[in-house]
């Protein structure tokens, strides 16, 4: 019958063998109190979690001596003679070619640290990582080696999840957007690179407002006052606006972009997507189709149309929040911020002025426009 040697670390931190590796620790005096704990209550704690196993050996011969954690992790029977042979026939086969040299290396006075797979003798596989240190003899040539395995395949699976879903989110973004855009957190370009591609600016010309020389010149003031609210609000992004692509037509695009915050509620960097709009009127249309565009669009009359103080007054009316009542009207919050600011000197297109006045009327407020009197609101 083969006898198994388990080995203990000692108070000095020296590895040597023990037929008892948990054995109580002995007192002081009869009957007095326990002295602290030892290295091997420390280890056996370690050990227990499944996770952590260790081994020595003299790297002359095969033969090695491993803890019981190390024969939990490779899922064998503590009985079994442990050889570096059997460990290393152990490794997966797609990476014995990079990682069946580790005692090989440690024979030649190397320390070791690999991760790789094994397949255990149930034929699971699991992910160890490997440190070994090597001691050398009273000739200056390697003799002792000593190692910790850590079993990290729970770390693996986590990563392998984040991964997928990484080109989960990738692949989407590839169907439906043709920008994908990361900026600073002071809402400076950052990573921008189809940007680049699809408009034929360089890094440099898009630094700073760069990147809105590549905006129609119409859309250019809106464009500004819709990203500059977001970014000072910290809110959602979303607006509509022509681009000049790299073969010199502009097309339209719409863009949304989101803040990431840090866990104290400050922006770490925004991230957003420029999106085709499709209709071939979108992608520039002609001064006449875009004037019998413009006349289907339904618009309120010149004399009411809604003045910030209404809007304000009105969600008031209704208790609905920004985010609530962008939702009604179909727009965006940083739309309703400009449409709110009275020093806003961007004209809101009357579409939108029109989708927000109906969603607050359904939401039960009457808009009040009489000769001669400040425009004001009221409940229906």
């Amino acid at each position: 019958m083969l006898q198994v040697t388990r080995w203990k670390v000692c108070d000095r931190g020296e590895a040597m063998p023990t037929r008892a590796l948990m054995r109580p620790q002995a007192t002081t005096e009869a009957g007095a109190a326990p002295r602290g704990f030892s290295s091997r209550h420390y280890l056996k704690l370690i050990e227990d979690t499944g996770k952590v196993g260790f081994w020595s050996a003299d790297l002359r011969s095969e033969r090695l001596d491993a803890s019981p954690g190390l024969y939990r992790i490779l899922g064998l029977d503590p009985t079994t003679e442990m050889t570096f042979g059997f460990g290393l026939d152990m490794i997966h086969p797609e990476d014995q070619a990079a990682h069946g040299d580790q005692i090989a290396v440690l024979r030649s006075g190397q320390p070791v640290s690999r991760e790789f797979r094994i397949i255990r003798p149930d034929r699971t596989q699991r992910w160890l990582l490997h440190h070994a240190e090597v001691m050398l003899g009273a000739d200056g040539r390697p003799s002792q080696g000593m190692g910790v395995v850590f079993d990290v395949t729970a770390q693996h699976e986590t990563m392998n999840a984040l991964l997928q879903r990484h080109d989960r989110l990738n692949a989407l973004i590839a169907a439906t957007a043709a920008v994908f855009w990361v900026n600073k957190a002071n809402g400076e370009p950052s990573e921008m690179p189809q940007w680049m591609a699809l408009t034929g600016q360089s890094h440099a010309q898009m630094q700073g407002l760069g990147w809105l020389d590549a905006v129609h010149p119409d859309d250019r003031s809106r464009t500004l006052a819709a990203w500059t609210t977001a970014v000072e609000h910290t809110a959602p992004y979303n607006t509509d606006y022509r681009v000049l692509c790299a073969d010199g037509i502009y097309r339209w695009f719409n863009a949304r972009g989101a803040p990431v915050l840090n866990k104290d509620g400050s922006v770490r960097e925004w991230v957003g997507v420029c999106l085709n709009v499709p209709g071939r009127t979108r992608y520039g249309a002609s001064p006449p189709e875009a004037a019998l565009q413009q006349k289907t669009v339904p618009t309120a009359p010149a004399d009411e149309t809604l003045i910030p103080s209404q809007i304000r007054a009105a969600r008031a009316i209704t208790g609905l929040s920004k985010d609530d009542l962008a939702a009604l009207a179909n727009v965006s919050v940083s739309t309703l911020n400009r449409l709110e600011d009275p020093a806003s000197a961007v004209r809101s297109r009357s579409d939108t002025l029109l989708a927000v006045r109906r969603a607050l009327e359904e939401a039960g407020v009457e808009f009040i426009f009489e000769a001669g009197k400040k425009p004001g609101v009221r409940e229906a």
